[in-house]
């Protein structure tokens, strides 16, 4: 009985260990946003964790800088950042000092092969290494995926989209920017000829968890975006869509507790009903709003979403041709009337509007019942 004890015991102690030393890399197809850096706080498991960016790529630009410091203001975490433009002092910190005190380290877009160049130059590659050895998760977006792989299509030189080399702690080839023509031919071509190994592929607002090496979990910020397996099977290039998985807050609205009303009528085609409505509510102000423009008339109502008869979201296209969004408008309940509780960006396509509003809605809400 003692000996069972003591076999399960260390199997349990094995166990904490492995999962303690588990190394994970997360990477995006475009350069980093809100949704992409609140994936990697929940993956730290932390209330509190320390980022560190690296906007070397960049040349330790100070607007990706303030980007990023945006981006933390608004998930209420800490911003630390390490630049590698910085000159000898006594009251610096080392990059080792840093890096392998931090919860999860982001790179920033921009030139993959001088960012390679400076990190090998400084010693900051074997750090790197280190810390994902110690448990520390690496992240990054557009270069800053590219440089976990072997290798990548990257515009790092000056006259041709090309495959660049990088850290090697993926052993895959890489192609942020999917979306973009000539960079996914140039994967296909240099798959297809076997100068690089079968890779991963993923559009802007899309990406990848790696576990140890291996894909573990796909994710997209909307339904446009998407995530990809290319490889040759035989002779014959093979493309192959992931399923991915939406990027929502833990605190949103979860599915079910919302209703949702298909429209998809233009504003001309709407007729109002005496009643307030979010609907009536939404025609009424935009058309106060329009002018007579011709653009904001002929705009087209998507859909509504309420929750709890409270507040409401009104997707339109009215951004869509200008843009490249669908517009999201508010409405709160108040006394019977639906008033008006502002305007946002709902995103690429009404699914990602239906997340934003599931993830501001109750916000919105909180804000105007304590006016």
């Amino acid at each position: 009985m003692f000996r069972l004890l003591l076999i399960l015991g260390l199997f349990i102690m094995n166990l904490s260990v492995t999962k303690a030393q588990d190394k994970k890399i997360f990477v995006w197809g475009g350069d980093i946003n809100l949704k992409f850096t609140r994936y990697i706080v929940d993956l730290t498991g932390k209330e509190h964790p320390r980022l560190c960016y690296l906007p070397t790529a960049s040349g330790d630009n100070p607007d990706n800088i303030r980007f990023w410091g945006s981006i933390c203001n608004a998930l209420k975490i800490d911003t630390l950042v390490m630049n590698v433009w910085v000159s000898a002092s006594p009251d610096n910190q080392s990059f080792e000092d840093i890096l392998l005190h931090s919860d999860a380290i982001v790179v920033g877009g921009g030139n993959t092969l001088n960012m390679i160049g400076i990190w090998k130059a400084q010693g900051i590659d074997k750090i790197l290494k280190k810390a994902l050895d110690k448990g520390i998760i690496l992240s990054g977006g557009s270069a800053g995926s590219i440089c976990w792989f072997e290798k990548g299509i990257s515009d790092s030189r000056p006259t041709n989209i090309s495959a660049v080399e990088g850290l090697g702690l993926l052993p895959y080839s890489n192609c942020p920017h999917y979306s973009q023509k000539e960079r996914r031919d140039l994967f296909h071509k240099l798959i297809s000829n076997k100068e690089i190994h079968p890779g991963y592929a993923f559009d802007e607002k899309a990406g990848i968890l790696f576990v140890n090496g291996k894909a573990k979990e796909f994710v997209t910020q909307n339904d446009k975006h998407h995530v990809y397996y290319v490889f040759l099977k035989g002779k014959q290039l093979e493309i192959k869509d992931l399923e991915a998985k939406k990027v929502i807050s833990k605190h949103a609205i979860p599915e079910g507790e919302y209703q949702t009303t298909k429209v998809e009528k233009k504003l001309s085609e709407i007729t109002l009903e005496g009643k307030s409505t979010p609907l009536s509510a939404y025609v009424m102000i935009v058309k106060e709003i329009s002018k007579g423009k011709e653009s904001f008339l002929n705009s087209s109502v998507n859909k509504i979403f309420i929750y709890k008869n409270k507040i409401a979201g009104v997707v339109n296209d009215k951004y869509l041709d200008s843009m490249g969004v669908y517009g999201l408008w508010y409405f709160y309940s108040h006394n019977g009337v639906w008033e008006n509780a502002g305007e946002d960006i709902g995103g690429e396509t009404v699914l990602e509007s239906e997340i934003t509003f599931r993830e501001k809605a109750k916000v919105i809400l909180s804000k105007r019942m304590t006016q």
